[in-house]
């Protein structure tokens, strides 16, 4: 199925006119005899706006019980079961209430355009992940409502929506944008003049950055890597980087190296909620296991081709003459190395060089060398298990290690077949229920995590991946979350064995044709 065409009515404020010029361009549609729908809309009780909506057929919201309220949220799956060839939905960033389909309503959209349909939909600038920081600087308003770069990138085609601060002020002062009660306080915050220029010139920046990566037919010429921790300043780290990685039109990644070091619960959350970050971003994970985090760090340096390294000050611990980056500007001299600064106050913690010296305990030390083995073992038996002459006994093989590596119960899907493992005696019937059935097929149809934990039917009992190769999804592989659920070292487990697992089914598919 050839994927739906995606355009964006782009602005730097409410009130510019992204919903009205979207709606007037579902009119002009409608006039021309193509079926087009409008899926969500919200009016803000602009009625110039709100009289567009007239003549278009729009279908019914969701409605969702949350804390005895009742909320309309965009029915995604009516959506798709009604099949029109255009579909407008308002507000790209949403964040769609507890109990929908999917968490964000740009995963809607991305499952518009997997099934067919062309979108319309609208964004401003300040919704865009990479440019968070700058935007909550300069402002000093955060957003939360964000969304990944890459969905913005996808776009087909991106309408600017402009006007100038001081017409856009005006109508603010007319009512035009929000109820009179609102106005004097978003005159006084987030659209003041300076403001409203400052995120004008980053749209503008933003289109220009996007006409000159289409005129150098997107070419990537240089490689970033950004260093990253379980430390909250590595997400504006990360930020930095892909914004550096955008505006010469190249892809970074995020490397984390494991030591010896236990990470605590909220070490742990941390590091994931970085990982996630960098895949809202399109940008890709390594993970290292070594002792040595500067050896470590300059091997891939050196290896990877990497031009652009970006890293976070540090504090000097106790018995440290040289900081960690000095070290590393050292060993890299030919590397464009940047250092972002962490404006917020930092010390060494008091116990530092005792839970130091606790973390370096003799059973720490083997669950870290016993988990990087694990990976290592892993690998070679997936490797180990093709037999060409006999592919079902190949991938029930590929099952048996995956329930064993992964300490949990499997399901892999294959073109409608399906090969199961049970891991201790559990029962995985659940796999066949209707919910699991529709996360693996959501997995598999858009390329990206669904189930337990994810951002899309979180709810349910199994966790599914797509095993992607060269951009083509060969399959999903479930796992049960049922007696306990993904921890991150689970998921950079995964990450370690997706290529060979995903080389292995495409050596499948191409010997089978």
């Amino acid at each position: 199925m050839e994927r739906g065409r995606l355009k964006i009515f782009f602005g730097y404020s409410a009130g510019v006119g992204k919903t009205y010029a979207m709606l007037k361009e579902g009119h002009k549609l409608k006039d021309e005899g193509i079926d087009v729908v409008l899926g969500y809309f919200e009016p803000h009780e602009r009625p110039n706006t709100m009289r567009l909506q007239d003549g278009l057929e729009a279908l019914p919201l969701k409605e969702i019980l949350y804390k005895g309220i009742v909320l309309h949220e965009f029915d995604v799956d009516a959506a798709i079961k009604r099949r029109p060839d255009y579909i407008l939905v308002d507000e790209l960033a949403h964040t769609n209430a507890k109990g929908s389909k999917n968490t964000k309503r740009f995963l809607d959209v991305l499952e518009l355009l997997n099934n067919g349909i062309n979108v319309y939909t609208t964004v401003n600038v300040q919704h865009i992940e990479t440019l968070n920081d700058i935007i909550a600087s300069k402002t000093e308003v955060l957003v939360n409502e964000r969304i990944p770069d890459d969905i913005f990138d996808l776009a087909d085609e991106i309408k600017l929506i402009d006007i100038e601060p001081v017409d856009l002020i005006e109508r603010m002062l007319q009512g035009k944008i929000y109820k009179k009660e609102r106005i004097n306080l978003a005159l006084s915050n987030f659209f003041k003049e300076d403001n409203l220029n400052f995120l004008r010139e980053l749209t503008m920046r933003k289109m220009a950055d996007r006409l000159a990566e289409q005129k150098n037919n997107g070419q990537k010429p240089s490689k970033y890597v950004v260093l990253i921790s379980p430390s909250p300043s590595s997400a504006k780290n990360i930020r930095v980087c892909a914004r550096m990685a955008s505006v010469s039109h190249s892809s970074f990644t995020a490397l984390y190296v494991e030591t010896n070091n236990s990470l605590s619960n909220e070490s742990a959350f941390q590091l994931k909620k970085h990982m996630n970050l960098v895949k809202d971003l399109n940008g890709d994970i390594i993970v290292k296991y070594s002792d040595d985090v500067i050896e470590a760090i300059v091997d891939f340096v050196r290896v990877s081709g990497v031009t652009n390294l970006v890293i976070g000050k540090t504090w000097e611990s106790i018995g440290k003459k040289i900081p960690f980056e000095n070290k590393i500007i050292a060993r890299l001299p030919d590397i464009e190395v940047l250092i972002v600064p962490d404006h917020q106050s930092v010390r060494a913690p008091k116990k530092t060089i005792f839970t130091y010296l606790k973390n370096l305990s003799k059973k720490n030390c083997l669950e870290k060398y016993r988990l990087a083995n694990r990976t290592l073992d892993g690998i070679k038996a997936i490797n180990h298990s093709l037999d060409l002459n006999d592919i079902k006994g190949t991938l029930n093989e590929i099952i048996n290690i995956l329930a064993r590596f992964f300490e949990r119960s499997v399901d892999l899907k294959i073109k409608g077949n399906y090969y199961r493992e049970g891991y201790k005696g559990e029962d995985t019937s659940f796999f066949n229920s209707i919910e699991e059935i529709e996360a693996a097929n959501w997995a598999f149809n858009n390329k990206m995590p669904a189930g337990r934990g994810t951002n899309t039917l979180r709810n349910i009992k199994g966790i599914y991946f797509p095993i992607i190769y060269k951009n083509e999804a060969l399959g999903v592989l479930g796992l049960s979350c049922q007696s306990k659920k993904m921890l991150v070292t689970d998921k950079l487990l995964f990450m370690q064995i997706h290529s060979t697992l995903a080389l292995i089914l495409w050596i499948i598919k191409a010997n089978s044709r």
